[in-house]
């Protein structure tokens, strides 16, 4: 089990839907909850939310068009939707597209809830793992440039100063290898 607890923002036009996801998960995660769209996007923008479960079939925007949206502005928190009714094409394509990590139908057992928002978090590290990695990396990418640059700097002065063995080749900037 994680050492910090995850926050889970659910978002159904039931309230009852909210209250039971809420408490099966409770013990293990930070629940937020979200009766409609507009207030699941407020919510987002005022809290860490590291996972985002959606109802496909909610009034004015349905959970693809919410997830897309909140992935533009938060690419970072999972996307999970749920629905009761099988709307696949949709279901598949917005898995296809990226905007779903995973699927779930309605009713679900609890076990599975638990199992798949467990499995949400995991890819939530992940993500984050990598994200600190990458800007590791650019960092140290970028302090070896700095280096070479001074590097080039003093070949160049030594070459100015007729220093035996310095040639114009020594002094030319280094070609970056693939």
């Amino acid at each position: 089990m994680p050492t910090t607890r995850h926050c889970l923002l659910i978002v159904d036009d039931e309230p009852d839907v909210c209250d039971s996801v809420q408490d099966l998960l409770r013990r293990e995660f930070r629940v937020l909850k979200a009766h409609s769209a507009e207030e699941g996007c407020r919510l987002m923008q005022e809290e860490e939310v590291h996972i985002v479960m959606s109802d496909q079939r909610m009034p004015q925007i349905t959970g693809i068009e919410l997830l897309t949206k909140l992935k533009a502005r938060h690419p970072h928190a999972i996307r999970m939707l749920f629905t009761g009714f099988a709307d696949l094409e949709s279901v598949i394509a917005a898995i296809n597209q990226g905007h779903v990590f995973q699927f779930l139908k309605k009713p679900w057992e609890p076990d599975e809830l638990l199992a798949a928002v467990r499995q949400a978090a995991l890819e939530y590290d992940r993500l984050e793992t990598l994200a600190v990695e990458r800007e590791h990396l650019l960092e140290e990418v970028a302090e070896l440039k700095d280096r070479v640059s001074v590097l080039e700097t003093e070949v160049r002065k030594l070459q100015v100063a007729g220093t035996p063995g310095i040639t114009a080749a020594a002094a030319a900037p280094l070609k970056p290898t693939s």
